[in-house]
């Protein structure tokens, strides 16, 4: 069964990437995926690598982490945060990153309770919830700040 759900992640993550990375600005969308990814391997292979969770099944068992996430599934929910809070204040910013968060959340303790594609040694929901909050409305405010700086650099003055 766990095989079938990391294949199923898999094929509902590319099918997200074809819809949520083709709409303008596609720089942007891009930009905020590689980024979100980058930071997501770093932080994940650190939490792995301390031992505070695991991941028994995995797609590419030679490694610790969860690629199919760090690289995949959370770059992609980056992105929709930034997409649906193009315009918006920081309140909610952090209102979507606290619903999206919980939704994540959710779907961990699931799997970590029925199935064998994550298990917690050192860690909880709640570390999930604000690890994860904190991580989106970070890589929002480094979206936030990419897009100042070039906004400026592009006035006149």
């Amino acid at each position: 069964m766990e095989i079938f759900l990391l294949w199923l992640f898999l094929i509902s993550g590319l099918v997200l990437t074809g819809i949520l990375l083709t709409k303008r600005p596609l720089i942007q969308w891009l930009l905020c995926f590689f980024i979100a990814a980058y930071f997501a391997s770093f932080l994940g292979d650190l939490v792995a690598k301390a031992g505070m969770l695991t991941y028994p099944v995995k797609l590419f068992p030679q490694l610790q982490s969860s690629v199919l996430y760090e690289y995949l599934l959370l770059p992609l929910i980056c992105v929709r945060h930034v997409q649906i809070t193009y315009q918006s204040s920081f309140l909610k910013w952090c209102l979507y990153a606290f619903f999206y968060s919980g939704v994540v959340t959710i779907v961990e303790v699931l799997l970590e309770k029925y199935t064998a594609l994550v298990h917690f040694i050192n860690w909880n929901w709640l570390y999930s919830l604000i690890s994860v909050m904190f991580f989106i409305v970070g890589i929002r405010l480094l979206m936030w700040l990419i897009n100042t700086a070039r906004k400026n650099s592009n006035s006149p003055g």
